[in-house]
């Protein structure tokens, strides 16, 4: 090991050789046939096993990755919005590593899983948290934001649940890769700052759309695990029973 960074040819490679693991990751998104999506995941793919050969471990990226968020809810509590911005972006990059690095060095545990699941719901909602303190003067603020974590949190229990009770949903929108995206345009045009531009509305609009999307989408998902169901439920009720065996 030269300490090198990997190369864009060590990328590509990744591509090539492990498309299972790609389609695992995105499998279930919207993501899931966008090239661009493979692609950049591939990416991570070598950058993750870089950084496990280096001995950084996956809890270590997990912890930093909760940290991050946490300075981007205080950055926003703030009012610094393109700071809050800025940890958003590199917590979620961490988050991404996380698993990458626990499988590549054989560390991936129950527990781990566990963690990485509660780290994510704490970073979807430490940032909106710093902007109900940043917003308090807005009389409809606080509504907007607590929907949009209440739903965002919809979103990740109905999927985890169904995958709990063996249920293969169709692929989702509003999961978290898609509500950090919104999140991070909103905070990025509440920093704008201009001459009669309402950046303060702005933001909060783009957080309650994404909060009318979220919801949206936990609907979805809950129709699409009901018809699974009822279809597994209606199909054990028609299959036929076993035939008793005759006495000899």
């Amino acid at each position: 090991m030269d300490g090198s960074l990997p190369s864009s040819d060590a990328f590509s490679h990744e591509l090539a050789t492990q498309p299972d693991e790609v389609s695992k990751k995105l499998r279930g998104g919207v993501w899931e046939r966008s090239e661009v999506a493979r692609s950049t995941y591939a990416a991570v793919l070598g950058l993750g096993r870089w950084l496990s050969e280096r001995g950084i471990t996956p809890n270590s990226l997990t912890y930093a990755a909760l940290s991050l968020a946490l300075a981007s809810g205080v950055a926003a509590a703030f009012g610094h919005y393109l700071a809050a911005a800025g940890c958003l972006i590199v917590s979620g990059a961490f988050d991404l590593l996380d698993g990458v690095v626990a499988r590549a060095a054989h560390l991936s545990s129950r527990f781990g899983a566990l963690l990485d699941s509660t780290v994510d719901r704490l970073a979807d909602a430490l940032p909106l948290m710093g902007l109900v303190v940043s917003c308090a003067h807005n009389p409809l603020a606080p509504g907007v934001l607590v929907a949009a974590m209440i739903s965002g949190f919809a979103v990740s229990y109905v999927r985890a649940r169904a995958e709990g009770l063996g249920i293969s949903l169709p692929p989702l929108f509003m999961r978290r890769a898609e509500r950090v995206v919104l999140l991070l345009l909103a905070l990025i045009v509440g920093s704008v700052s201009a001459p009669a531009f309402p950046s303060e509305v702005a933001m909060l609009s783009i957080i309650g759309v994404m909060a009318l999307l979220s919801v949206v989408a936990a609907v979805w998902a809950l129709r699409a695990a009901y018809v699974v169901l009822a279809l597994d439920e209606a199909e054990a009720v028609t299959a036929p029973a076993a035939p008793t065996p005759s006495r000899p």
